[in-house]
């Protein structure tokens, strides 16, 4: 349909969703899409406003206020924002930009971890396919298709995906935290302290306990217990091995302190566990 809003120009498009209480309950949704072309007199200024949004903006550029942040976001730039805080756009004239308002499941709570990482602002690889996706979400609605909530639902999934995935240096093999992970893996049954890991990266413990936390969601003595747990799950799973022995193994000489920690984290027992993994 067409756009209503001043400073958006005739052959602008937009699309409005009104979810079903069962697409609010257990799916992503989205509440507005469209296409715009823009004059200068094209803005918003609110205090609050509930659904998520994603831009990406196609040609010219777009004033952003956004958690005491001021930017300019020109072609090729994705922005984001948590609507329900403070904020301001507004068009410089020639601006062209697709966008999503979305909302649901744990929807704010994934965007704002996101803006964390990554700001407002987003120059990435991602950001010709997010405007892709976009643009073809609005394509979809003006030739007239239909789709159900779940489809719908893995449209925003497959935008918080890519959102997500702006920082591709998790998976560079020479990213620090990722020789730490892979340190943490190949030496599960020795002991390993925060000042072991950080040397052997180069960082200071505090800045390395930053920087893992903010990209795995452990710290790194958490990612320590967390790795002897899975693996002490295998073995109780897939081999004969005493508790003892596999306490041993995952780098706890106190059988106590394994079987302690083992309950707390996986909720029974070792003896339990390997019980629930036996075949019927």
């Amino acid at each position: 349909m067409k756009c209503a809003d001043i400073g958006v120009l005739d052959k602008s498009i937009c699309f409005s969703f009104t979810p079903s209480e069962l697409a609010e309950q257990l799916y992503f949704y989205m509440t507005w899409c469209g296409h715009y072309f823009c004059t200068s007199r094209y803005m918003y200024r609110r205090d609050s406003y509930p659904p998520l949004l994603a831009i990406h903006i196609r040609e010219g550029r777009m004033h952003v206020e956004f958690d005491n942040r001021k930017f300019a976001a020109e072609k090729g730039d994705v922005v984001l924002l948590d609507c329900s805080r403070p904020h301001y756009y507004q068009a410089e004239n020639g601006l062209e930009f697709t966008y999503m308002h979305y909302d649901g499941s744990n929807s704010h709570e994934i965007t704002n971890h996101i803006l964390e990482l990554y700001g407002p602002l987003i120059r990435s690889k991602n950001n010709l396919l997010i405007g892709n996706l976009l643009y073809n979400t609005v394509q979809f609605y003006e030739t007239g298709h239909i789709e159900n909530m779940f489809a719908t639902s893995m449209r925003v999934y497959q935008l918080l995906q890519l959102l997500n995935n702006a920082d591709d240096s998790m998976i560079q093999e020479d990213n620090p935290i990722n020789q730490a992970i892979h340190y943490i893996r190949d030496h599960t049954g020795e002991q390993i302290s925060l000042q072991k890991l950080s040397d052997r990266v180069g960082m200071s413990p505090y800045y390395f306990s930053h920087r893992f936390k903010k990209e795995t969601g452990f710290s790194p003595m958490d990612y320590v217990i967390s790795t002897r747990m899975d693996q002490a799950k295998t073995l109780l799973a897939r081999t004969s091995k005493t508790v003892t022995e596999i306490s041993y193994e995952v780098g706890y000489n106190n059988v106590g302190s394994f079987l302690n920690i083992f309950s707390d984290r996986v909720g029974c027992s070792p003896g339990m566990y390997r019980k629930l993994m036996q075949p019927v």
